[in-house]
Order: structure tokens, then sequence, then C-alpha cells
């Protein structure tokens, strides 16, 4: 067995994509919502028995390497190597070890991220260099198990300790530079952008680091900025990571709901104080694409943002973002003595625990913040109430709890539903649309592609999905098959699975089709397992390619005659007129099937 069977006998669909995405069971199967496109019922399905995921949604599907390669954008042997490593499989040394020449720009910034990552944990460690740190660490009650479990560390006061260190291991300049560790010179001598600094590595959902948000030691410069963080580069893109989500993704499952926070070491504090499902924005809104990320653990966010104007405007658009993406959203608001998470566990461990169980719905949180500032028996102040408040109920995705709030505004502030209802469409109309992302343009192709296939071509994939689904039931049928009703390629196939000589890609392939015949996805009912007799569906799909062969024939003849008829040659067009009746008395008789 080679290296890619053991880690397939080693690791199901399911315990992969339950990593990255909130699975549900459905029968004997899971359901989640698509990954891989924008959804609000849940169209992806993990099916245990053929160890295969799919998605009725946009069509995508495959193994345990698929998926990896698809959610991480990796080519297959990344995938083969990060599978391997977490089923503690050895790969044969050709496999594990690729050269420096052949390996890609983003293996090795994430070769040069860890390597640092592990110096910066040293130094932390060290009895002198990390002394200060330390105790600071522990003053802010980030203990040994914390400083572990989110790989903190230290860079030193030097100008190129860590650039040295990564040109001794034989990393060029550029590699260094694309991992954003260092600043280019004007004088063409790099140096390290990180220095006497308290290190937080950013780590993405895999447990890959990909950059670092760095806090000035105390005791140093405190003219610069307080947190510098890894540029732009080829392996971080800050609107799609999330601090903590890879420490907290287990809580978050297990709670249901992700508490969204401004800092790391709010996150840090957090779980110190034993709330583990939170994550860190650094400091600005929610992206889309962090929302969506979040969506595959849970429906359910709460957000404790600063209380200052900034942190309200974070707030203000994260919630927007959520609603937008049909995310259930509540606030959590800290007592106003308390500046953020990290100061309240500093002396209240316990209190954070039950404040962030307190939370109050979004809507009735902008509710209080409009009426506050606005004063509601005046004519100017309602109408910057309506228009404060319509501007966030136009987000909420469900039209029941949208009519509730207007509802609601329209007895606040003594104005009719129906004005409201006329502005609020007014408002809708104008709501910025948003670009589909790349993932999302490849899940409408992929939805074209199969709905513009040629009858012929589709009928002809339900038939080996038939065979694949059922062979030991349709082994009489298969032996007496005519195969010229399938396409050149389609007959290779089926000789495949005749003498079970499937790879893995054709597995995959009819994987797909087999699920498309199993089950069917509706909206409203979810998954539903058809009922099939295999021998009648067998022989209706035969009929229908009969009929479809039958049809494509009687259109050239009905060319050729009008082509015989336009050169007066009434013998041949009387000869095709026979062969075309003859036909179509055969597709007659297969209707009656």
């Amino acid at each position: 067995m080679d290296a890619k069977e053991q880690v397939k006998e080693n690791l199901t669909v399911a315990d992969l994509v339950g990593e990255y995405v909130k699975l549900d069971k459905a029968g004997i199967n899971h359901k989640a919502l698509c990954p891989f496109h924008n959804e609000k019922t849940p169209s992806f399905m993990v099916n245990t028995e053929r160890n295969f995921w799919y998605c009725f949604g946009c069509q995508r599907g495959g193994d345990i390497f698929s998926f990896l390669m698809e959610i991480e954008g990796l080519d297959f042997h990344q995938a083969l190597i990060r599978l391997a490593e977490k089923t503690n499989i050895e790969l044969p040394k050709f496999q594990g070890k690729v050269s420096v020449e052949n390996r890609t720009k983003k293996q090795k910034a994430s070769e040069i991220l860890e390597i640092s990552t592990k110096v910066y944990s040293k130094y932390l460690k060290h009895p002198e260099i990390g002394k200060v740190i330390r105790e600071y660490l522990k003053k802010r009650k980030i203990d040994k198990q914390l400083i572990s479990d989110f790989r903190i560390g230290y860079a030193p006061n030097e100008w190129r300790k860590i650039l040295k260190y990564l040109r001794n291991k034989g990393y060029s300049i550029t590699e260094i530079a694309d991992t954003g560790l260092s600043v280019p010179k004007e004088s063409g001598e790099d140096y390290d952008r990180f220095r006497d600094r308290i290190m937080f590595p950013v780590i993405n959902e895999t447990g890959i680091v990909v950059g670092y948000s760095a806090r000035v030691a105390p005791g140093g410069d405190e003219k610069s900025a307080k947190y510098i963080n890894t540029p732009q580069s080829l392996v971080y893109d800050k609107s799609r990571v999330l601090y903590g989500l890879y420490q907290g993704k287990a809580a978050i499952r297990k709670e249901d709901s992700v508490v969204v926070v401004e800092g790391n070491v709010d996150v840090i504090a957090s779980h110190y104080a034993e709330v583990k499902n939170v994550v860190a924005i650094s400091g600005t809104a929610l992206s889309v694409e962090q929302v969506r990320i979040l969506k595959r653990y849970t429906q359910n966010v709460k957000l404790c943002l600063d209380a200052d104007e900034a942190g309200r405007k974070a707030t203000s658009r994260s919630i927007q973002t959520c609603l937008q993406e049909g995310m259930e959203v509540e606030v959590i608001l800290l007592p106003k003595r308390i500046k953020d998470i990290g100061d309240l566990v500093i002396d209240e461990a316990k209190n954070w625990k039950n404040i962030s169980k307190k939370t109050i719905p979004v809507i009735k949180y902008f509710f209080e913040e409009s009426f506050a500032k606005n004063d509601s028996n005046d004519v100017r102040g309602k109408k910057n109430i309506a228009k404060e408040l319509l501007n966030i109920i136009k987000d909420i995705a469900d039209p029941i709890e949208q009519s509730y709030w207007i509802k609601k505004l329209s007895l606040k502030i003594d104005i009719e539903e129906e004005v409201l209802t006329n502005v609020l469409e007014k408002v809708s109309l104008k709501k910025d649309i948003v670009g589909s992302s790349r993932i999302e343009q490849l899940s409408q192709e992929n939805t074209t592609e199969r709905s513009n296939k040629p009858k012929g071509a589709v009928l002809e994939e339900r038939l080996l999905g038939l065979f694949a689904l059922f062979s030991e039931e349709l082994s009489g049928e298969v032996k007496i098959f005519n195969t010229e009703l399938l396409s050149e390629e389609n007959q290779k196939i089926f000789q495949k699975l005749k003498t079970k000589d499937v790879d893995d890609e054709l597995n995959q392939q009819l994987n797909k089709s087999a699920l498309r015949i199993k089950y069917s996805h509706d909206k409203v009912q979810g998954f539903i397992e058809n009922e099939i007799d295999p021998k009648i569906e067998w022989n209706n799909v035969i009929s229908n390619l009969e009929t479809e062969s039958i049809d494509r024939k009687m259109n050239l003849i009905k060319k050729d005659i009008q082509k015989a008829e336009e050169l007066d040659d009434d013998a041949s067009a009387e000869i095709l007129q026979q062969e075309w009746t003859i036909l179509a008395e055969r597709r007659q008789k297969l209707k009656g099937f």
C-alpha cells in the first residue's frame, strides 16, 4: 500500500472536513454550509459510505486530498506531506524531501517563519535575554502553558539578528523579505523588522505560522508604534486570518458560538479565564472572508470590541458584514470602568466568564445607541434614527426578523410602517454590490458548465454513476449493454469499471455521479435519499440514450432531405425520408418503453 492509501486508511473525510467546517449529522452522513461558495442552506455533504465530500450547490467534490488542496490552495504533493504528518505516516525519502530549487516560494516562506518562531521562543526562554519579558507576561496572567499554546517569543533589540541567522541557514535576502521579516534599507542592506518586541505568531487555522503581531517590549521605545504587524505577504493576508482561531476552533464548535475581540492579548487573556471560543481581528472590522471562515465553525457571533469611537465603527461594520452573510449576531458590553478584556482578566478573571455570556441582540444594541444620541420627539431626530436603523435592518437576511424590527421602529418613532418599508426598499437598492470572490466565480462556472452539458452527456454520466453505485445489482444488465451508445471516452471508462481498473481520479468522478443519483437536495427539506430500483432506472437511462441517439440521426437526415430538395434530387430525398420514417417509428416504440 502506497503512502497515499495509508493516509486515506488513517483519516476519514469527516475527520478532516470537520476541522474546517461545522458538520451536523444527516442520517448516516453529515451536512454543512459549503466552504467554497456562499449559501444559507446546507448543500454540502460528507458521505461516510463512500468516504467522499460533495456539494450539491457548486458541484465540487472529492476525497481528503482534494478537500485540503481546494481549501488551502495546495498542490497534491503539499497536501500529501501535510496529511502524512497529521497521520504520523512516514513518506519515502523521494516524496518527503523536495530539492531547494523545486520548493515553491510559499513553502520557503512557511519554513522561514517556522524557524523564526522557534528562534524567538528560545530568546524568550533565555535566562537573561527574556527575563524582563517573562516577568511582564506573568503580570498579564500569561503563564508558561499559554506561552507554549500561542508560541509567544521575543525579538532581541538588534538590527540584523534574525536576518543573519536565516542567511546562515541558506535563505536568500529576497526569500526572507518575502515573509515580511526584513525591511529593505536605502543603502541596500536589509534589517530586521521586529526588534525588542514581544512576538505573537499569527497562526492560520491549520497550525501554520503566516506572520506576526509584535508588541513593543516593556521599557522599550514607547514612541514607536505599540504594535507592528507583518505586512501583506506571500502567506499572510490580514483579511483572511483570525488570531486565535487555531487554538480556539474546538471550543467554538463545542459552544457553537465565537467571541470576536480586538487584540491578540485579549484572546490569550480570555483563554486564561477559560473562555476559549474567542478570536481577534487586530483592530479592524471583520472582513467578508473572515466571516465566511467563522461560518465554517458556527453561525453565532458575539462582538466585544473597544468602546471608543474607532471600536464602535469597527463594531458597526462587522455587524453589517455578519448580517449580510446570514450570521446571528450579539454584542457583549464591557463595564465602563474596563478598557479591554486583557485588563479585566488581570484582576477579575472569573468575571470575564460571566460577562461573556451576557449578550444583547445586535439590533437592540443599535436601537439603544441611536435613541441615546438622538431626540425621538424631534423631526430631525426621528429622521436620523430611521436613517441609522434602517441602514442596519436592511442587512438582516431573515424577512420575518426584518419585519419585526420595522414594526418596532415604527412604534418607537411614531412613523407608519408603510413609510419605513418604502424607505427601506430605497436603502436596500443603494446597498453596495460586493464583487464575487474567485471561489464564488468558479462555483458559478461549475454550475453553469453542468447545466449547459448536452442531454446525452448527462445521461451517459448517469449511466456510469448507476454502474458504480449498483455494480452487483446490475451485473446481468452490464453484460448485454451496447457500449456503442456511449462516447468513445465513456466506452473506455465503462470498460475500466467492468475490469475494476479504476484510478483515483476516475473514482472521484464516479463518486460525484453516484451521490447525485442517490441523493437530492432541497432548500426546505435538505438532503433526501432517493428511492431507486437500479434495473428500472438503468433501462430508463438506456431508453433515453437510444432516443437521444435517434433524435441526433433524425436531425441530420432532415438536413440532408432539405439539401436534396434544394437540388431537386427527388430520388435521394425519398430514400432519406424512408430512413427518417423508420427512425421515427423506432423512437415511438421507445417512448412507450
